[in-house]
């Protein structure tokens, strides 16, 4: 899959996960995510192809500095943080995943 194609998919995936539990300035909450985005995605990608081929740790570190942007952008408490980036990379996994089975 093209790596835009990848970022837009994440994006949105991940802005519709931070907004259900937050529900409040969309668009505010759709900025954060590209940012973050855009930070996470290209080094986690970059990883996985050249340093470390584990997803795993890969999707770890990732919800670790995600929760910690998170926290500090929204202004929640690491505990929300981390649910919220557990949740939105696990949905946005599985996605993946599902479109990794489709021909």
């Amino acid at each position: 899959m093209d790596y835009l194609i990848q970022w837009i998919l994440t994006v949105t995936i991940e802005f519709i996960v931070i907004w259900m539990f937050l529900k409040e300035e969309p668009f505010l909450l759709l900025i954060y995510s590209i940012l973050i985005n855009s930070l996470t995605l290209p080094i986690a990608t970059y990883s996985y192809i050249n340093i470390l081929s584990n997803i795993y740790l890969i999707e770890l570190s990732v919800i670790m500095v995600e929760s910690i942007l998170l926290m500090f952008l929204l202004r929640i408490k690491y505990s929300k943080a981390i649910l919220i980036s557990t949740v939105a990379n696990s949905v946005t996994a599985l996605v993946g995943f599902l479109l990794t089975l489709v021909p």
